[in-house]
C-alpha cells in the first residue's frame, strides 16, 4: 500500500483510479464495505483503489470544543486500510482553508484534476464540500461529465440503525463491548505506549505494564479481560482502567497484567483489545483485600481468554 501525505502529494494520476472518501474513524463494517467495493471495482478494470482520508478529523478543526474523541489514531487507521487491500491511501491534512472548498471545487481539484478518477464509491448519505452542501445528487450530476462513474452503496444497519462511528463511540463509553464489536467487525481497542510506573502492582504481587494512552474513546472505569499486542507478539491479560481508589483518589491510569509474560515492554507501542468487562472500579479496605480480588480477576480472565489464540 502506498501512502500519499498532503494535498500536493499526488503528482501523477494513478492508473484508472477507483476512489472512496471519508474520515473512516474506526474502519467499522460500513467503512469496510465501501473500501472493499472500491478494491473490487479497481481490480475489475485493472485499476488502482484509492482511499482518501483526512487528518485531523474535520470536526476537531471546525468544532474543536464539541468534537468527539477518535476511535483510533491515524497509524491504526492506515493499518486497517492496508489489511482491506487499498492500493493507495491519500491522507489530506484538513484545515479551515481546505474546508472552504465548495463541492464543485472538491470534485474538480481532488477527484478529477489530481486523480482522474474513473469511479467514486460513496455511501448514499455522503456529504462533502463547504458547509457539507455536496451530496450524492451533486456527484451524480457532475461526475459523469468528467468521465467519473458514481457508485452509491447502501448503508449497513445493525438492530435497525445505521452503523456509524458516533454510535460506536456511545456504545464503548457505555461499556457495551459486544454491541460495539458487532459494529466494528472486531474488538474495541485501546492504543498507547508502555511507560515506567511507581511499582505498586509489583508490590501487590502482580507486575503490570503501565500505559500512556493515545487520546481516544475510553470505556467505563473497571477491570477487563484483554488481548495485548506488542513487539510482534500477543498475550492474554487483565487491564485496570481507573483512579486506584484503594490508594486515594488520583488521575485515571491504565495498567495491564500480562499472563505468562516475563521481561519488559518499556517504551513499546501496544494495542489492547477489550474482550470483556470483569467488574467496575471499587475501593478496597486494604491492599491485601485488593490483592485477593486481583487474583480472582486473573482466574476469571484466564477462563474467558483460554480460547483466544496467541
Amino acid at each position: 500500500m502506498r501512502i500519499l501525505a498532503g494535498v500536493g502529494a499526488v503528482t501523477r494520476p494513478p492508473r484508472r483510479a477507483v476512489v472512496t472518501v471519508g474520515v473512516f474513524d474506526g474502519v467499522h463494517v460500513a467503512h469496510q464495505q465501501l473500501i472493499r467495493t472500491a478494491v473490487r471495482q479497481a481490480r475489475r478494470i485493472n485499476g488502482t483503489s484509492v482511499v482518501i482520508t483526512f487528518d485531523p478529523d474535520p470536526q476537531t478543526v471546525l468544532h474543536p470544543s464539541s468534537a468527539a474523541p477518535a476511535l483510533m489514531p491515524l497509524a491504526e487507521r492506515l493499518r486497517c486500510l492496508k489489511i482491506l487491500g487499498a492500493n493507495h491511501v491519500w491522507v489530506i491534512r484538513f484545515s479551515r482553508q481546505f474546508a472552504r472548498l465548495s463541492a464543485e471545487q472538491f470534485i474538480w481539484r481532488v477527484l478529477i484534476r489530481r486523480l482522474q478518477a474513473r469511479a467514486l464509491i460513496v455511501g448514499d448519505t455522503f456529504a462533502f464540500g463547504r458547509d457539507r452542501r455536496g451530496d450524492l445528487a451533486v456527484l451524480q450530476r457532475l461526475g459523469p461529465a468528467h468521465g467519473m462513474r458514481v457508485i452509491p452503496v447502501k448503508p449497513i444497519t445493525r438492530d435497525g440503525l445505521p452503523v456509524s462511528s458516533s454510535r460506536i463511540r456511545r456504545l464503548i463509553r457505555d461499556g457495551a463491548l459486544a454491541q460495539a464489536r458487532r459494529l466494528l467487525g472486531r474488538e474495541p481497542m485501546l492504543y498507547g505506549t508502555v511507560v515506567r510506573g511507581v511499582g505498586r502492582g509489583r508490590r501487590l504481587g502482580f507486575r503490570t505494564a503501565n500505559l500512556c494512552l493515545i487520546p481516544h474513546v475510553l470505556p467505563p472505569r473497571g477491570v477487563y479481560a484483554v488481548m495485548v499486542e506488542a513487539a510482534g507478539r500477543r498475550w492474554r491479560g487483565v487491564m485496570n482502567l481507573g483512579t486506584r481508589p484503594t490508594f486515594g483518589q488520583g488521575p485515571v491510569v491504565c495498567e495491564v497484567h500480562l499472563l505468562g509474560f516475563s521481561g519488559t515492554l518499556l517504551r513499546r507501542a501496544v494495542r489492547v483489545a477489550l474482550l470483556a468487562r470483569l467488574r467496575g472500579e471499587r475501593r478496597f479496605p486494604t491492599p491485601q483485600a485488593l490483592s485477593r480480588q486481583v487474583r480472582r480477576d486473573i482466574l476469571r480472565a484466564q477462563r474467558l481468554l483460554a480460547a483466544q489464540p496467541l
